[in-house]
């Protein structure tokens, strides 16, 4: 089969199952408004009483919070009534599926119609499909969110609500930061990046607790040490640190885990739990590597170098103009040449683990680097300032002869820096004080 045949097979598969999600909400919606007597668009009205009952509920106390709009309390009982007489949802059963399948394609409809969100489907299986929002960079997986509903019984609708109600504010929130006018910013190629690229992070770490429970401490006290860290986690961690206290069990406890144990995931684990202080937001690494550590060594320069023909051409590409700008300003501040992430030297690097053994970076094992090496680069950084300073060179670029002048300039690279920089700076302070460390680590991409 040609490319052209089977490019021309996929996009009719896609547009089928596009007309099917569409088919299968608007019977959901109508199914409901018919045996119920509930309509939908109005439940998800902001201005409505579901919605406003959720408001008022977050600011009161006691018996006042759990009130509900009758609306409410009907639809739940009819979602969950669909279930019948079985203990939880199955879907093998021919009437789940179809709850499940219509309550889904539901929630992706009413948030594409509402948000201009698109599908991004891969495989057979509903659940594997996704949904992106074109303003702010959100992920949806409807399916999967209606399984988790149908499953969690009482309060699913007030739940189901919730979260539609919770996409529009992240909506009407952009677009109050953008002047009223936000623009479309995110693509389908920017969300399959985001399940392809290993994100990156940085953590700050009391090492003299970790290790002193962990290579000086009897297991016994470890566990307890673990057990009483692990509540003041969320609740919903505790199923987590059960696993890691059971993990211990069957060691010496009179012993140290070190010299018993070798698994560094555990150790990683018991790291988090127990002696965590501080740790950014997930970042692409590549953009970690190419963007924002690059910002780091460029500062916030008043003045700008001349456009090569390159960085013209870059430009009239539409290549996002902070992208441009690390590329063209001069660093203010030396990079290590070769060096890991273009920062650090050999001699900052350093391994959290007990046993000292080899790193090995690609497949998530930590690595502990120099947070003195960071201190000058970031001690002053203001994530104002690099703001101002891309505003200016924006200014610059098209003050430019022969470059043409972007309508839409985008700020979200720029501000995406910015923010994880502030973050870095927080760590690198947080790491300061003698014992503590700052470690890095790659993630696997979202799935």
């Amino acid at each position: 089969m040609s490319s052209d045949a089977n490019s021309e097979r996929i996009r009719e598969k896609i547009e089928a199952t596009l007309a099917k999600m569409a088919e299968s909400a608007k019977q959901f919606a109508t199914r409901l408004r018919h045996e119920a007597g509930i309509d939908m668009a109005e439940m998800i009205d902001p201005e409505g009483e579901a919605i406003m009952s959720l408001v008022d509920a977050e600011g009161s106390a006691g018996a006042m919070s759990l009130a509900q709009p009758i609306d409410l309390i009907t639809f739940e009982t009819w979602m969950l009534g669909q279930i019948g007489d079985r203990d939880e949802l199955d879907l093998d059963v021919n009437t789940h599926h179809d709850l499940w399948l219509g309550l889904g394609a539901w929630v992706a409809e009413t948030v594409r119609e509402r948000h201009g969100a698109f599908w991004l489907i891969g495989g057979e299986d509903p659940r594997a499909w996704r949904m992106g929002f074109a303003r702010v960079l959100l992920e949806v997986q409807p399916h999967v969110f209606a399984e988790r509903l149908l499953r969690s019984g009482a309060g699913c609708a007030k739940r189901l609500i919730a979260e539609i109600e919770r996409i529009r504010q992240q909506h009407v929130a952009a677009d109050e930061a953008e002047g009223g006018t936000a623009k479309d910013k995110y693509q389908p190629q920017h969300y399959a990046r985001l399940h392809s690229v290993p994100m990156a992070q940085w953590m700050v770490f009391d090492m003299g607790r970790l290790h002193g429970a962990w290579t000086q401490a009897p297991v016994a006290d470890l566990v307890k040490i673990i057990s009483e860290a692990g509540k003041r986690l969320p609740p919903q961690n505790a199923p987590v640190v059960e696993q890691v206290v059971a993990a211990f069990a069957t060691l010496d406890q009179a012993l140290p885990a070190a010299g018993q144990i070798t698994d560094r995931h555990l150790f990683e684990a018991v790291a988090q739990i127990t002696s965590m202080k501080r740790v950014t937001g997930p970042l692409a690494v590549d953009v970690l590597e190419k963007l924002v550590l690059p910002a780091l060594h460029m500062g916030a320069p008043d003045k700008f170098p001349p456009l090569g023909d390159d960085d013209v051409e870059q430009v009239k590409k539409g290549n996002d103009l902070f992208a441009v700008m690390v590329d063209v300003v001069p660093f203010a501040h030396q990079a290590e040449e070769g060096g890991f992430l273009g920062t650090f030297a050999p001699t900052d690097l350093g391994t959290p683990y007990p046993d000292r053994s080899d790193l090995q970076i690609g497949k998530g094992d930590w690595v502990m680097v120099n947070p003195a090496r960071l201190k000058p680069l970031i001690e002053h950084f203001d994530p104002q300032k690099l703001l101002t300073s891309f505003e200016k060179f924006v200014g610059y670029v098209h003050a430019q002869p022969g470059v043409p002048r972007a309508k839409d300039v985008s700020r979200g690279l720029a501000e995406t820096a910015a923010r994880a920089l502030a973050e870095l700076k927080a760590c690198v302070v947080a790491a300061a004080p003698q014992g503590s460390a700052l470690v890095f680590r790659l993630l696997p991409p979202p799935q």
